[in-house]
């Protein structure tokens, strides 16, 4: 099982309330993705009319008073309980009929992080798992078409978030292009078709093959018109353009709900395909800050990194480390057991979340990595900060490789820096190896 803070967390509020552990908490304790800074990392209300399905209703009746009233309890006591908890709240207000919450962020970095280590082996360890009980539906008549490529893709992402969150419970599921479909004793997962974003027609006027090829020479014409024509004869080149391409179409057509349909607007340039450059662009710059690094250890610039459990982690202070270590690290095992909800009526993969997971990860990324250098000047006094954010990057380049695994997109593992022009004049690094994290 994955080591989920998150969870924990929740957990530890709602039974401080209302004195019930493992219970599902819904929207009453609230994480916040964004201004935390101001919102706290968590907060519930704290009205008892919004907990009365917990509370005693006879006492409620001619109670007029707040949640922390009702139960005998304030905020120093809150945070005095807390002590004892896995991750202790470090600081708590009441504002406008809520209690906002900021958990300490020393310990949830202490603990945080060797358990986001912990969880990358365990997922890595699982996804090297044959799982022969899901398959997709045989005797589409059209094999060659962009739905079928969608039903192959979905298929093996659904493999992956099953072996993560159910393996090894053993359940039949087949990914369908037809929702009507019933199968005795297995489970269906409805695969949207792809449809011409223009007449809403089922996408049939080219084949999977070809749509490939065409993102591929968009990318192609893109290098040309930057780079010139020897970019066409260049092997490294090509095997690159190769990739972007068939990441790029991997992402388009896993990033919307898999019930719902994809439509392809094929006379347009570019699709979508930033949105897999963007990621795999910012994958390429955490890559190349940990080459670097190692680079100058190896040339005697900097000491060796030391263990993790030597690292002052206080140092990461800017507001978008804690982003991407509460969002991204402290989150991912809290997104994987949101993308797969299996009953024995219900049967559901959300890959589309991890997609909208990576966007939103990379944007702060590539904010933190314009504003703040990690590669400092080898001076003793910098040290300590260039350890801790060392190490902090590390973490964050194996969280979102994994999810570029679970997708089946390979991660780029070195950076060689080529700059190209994309649809709406945006400027992009890529790089030209890469490998299969």
């Amino acid at each position: 099982m994955l080591r989920d803070e998150i969870k924990t967390i929740k957990n530890d509020i709602f039974n401080y309330l209302v004195g019930k552990e493992n219970c599902v908490c819904g929207l009453l304790v609230k994480k916040h993705d964004t201004n935390i800074q101001t919102h706290g990392d968590f907060s519930f209300p704290n009205t008892p009319k919004s907990w009365q399905e917990f509370l005693n209703h006879d006492l409620l009746q001619n109670f007029d008073g707040t949640l922390l009233q009702y139960i005998n309890k304030d905020v120093t006591n809150l945070i005095e309980t807390s002590n004892n908890w896995y991750i202790p709240i470090a600081r708590a207000v009441e504002l406008k009929g809520r209690v906002i919450l900021h958990i300490d962020r020393l310990k949830s970095i202490q603990i945080c992080f060797p358990n986001a280590i912990y969880n990358n082996n365990l997922i890595l360890d699982r996804l090297n798992t044959d799982i022969e009980e899901i398959n997709f539906q045989d005797g589409y008549k059209n094999v060659n078409c962009i739905t079928y490529l969608r039903l192959k893709l979905l298929t093996d992402v659904v493999k992956n978030l099953y072996s993560i969150n159910l393996y090894p419970k053993k359940a039949k599921i087949v990914i369908s292009w037809n929702n009507r479909l019933q199968v005795e004793d297995t489970q269906i997962v409805f695969c949207g078709p792809v449809l011409d974003g223009t007449s809403g027609a089922m996408e049939t006027n080219i084949s999977s093959e070809e749509y490939i090829r065409k993102r591929q020479e968009e990318i192609m014409l893109i290098a040309q018109h930057k780079y010139g024509y020897r970019v066409s004869s260049d092997s490294k080149w090509k095997e690159f353009i190769s990739h972007l391409g068939e990441s790029a179409i991997a992402f388009d057509l896993l990033q919307a709900k898999n019930c719902s349909p994809v439509k392809m607007y094929l006379g347009s340039n570019g699709g979508t395909s930033k949105g897999a450059a963007f990621i795999l662009y910012n994958c390429a710059r955490l890559e190349t800050i940990i080459k670097a690094f190692n680079e100058k250890v190896d040339n005697g610039t900097y000491p060796a990194l030391p263990p993790i459990e030597n690292i002052d982690f206080s140092l990461l202070n800017d507001k978008d480390e804690w982003s991407l270590i509460f969002n991204y690290i402290m989150g991912l095992p809290n997104l994987l057991n949101n993308c797969v909800e299996f009953t024995e009526t219900k049967c559901e993969f959300k890959p589309h979340l991890i997609c909208s997971f990576l966007s939103s990860m990379v944007k702060t990324v590539s904010q933190y990595y314009r504003r703040v250098r990690i590669l400092t000047e080898p001076r003793p006094h910098l040290l300590p900060t260039l350890f801790a954010r060392i190490h902090f990057i590390i973490i964050l380049n194996s969280t979102l490789k994994i999810c570029l695994r679970i997708l089946n997109i390979k991660s780029v593992s070195q950076m060689y820096i080529l700059f190209f022009l994309i649809p709406d004049f945006f400027i992009v690094s890529v790089t030209l190896f890469y490998s299969i994290f």
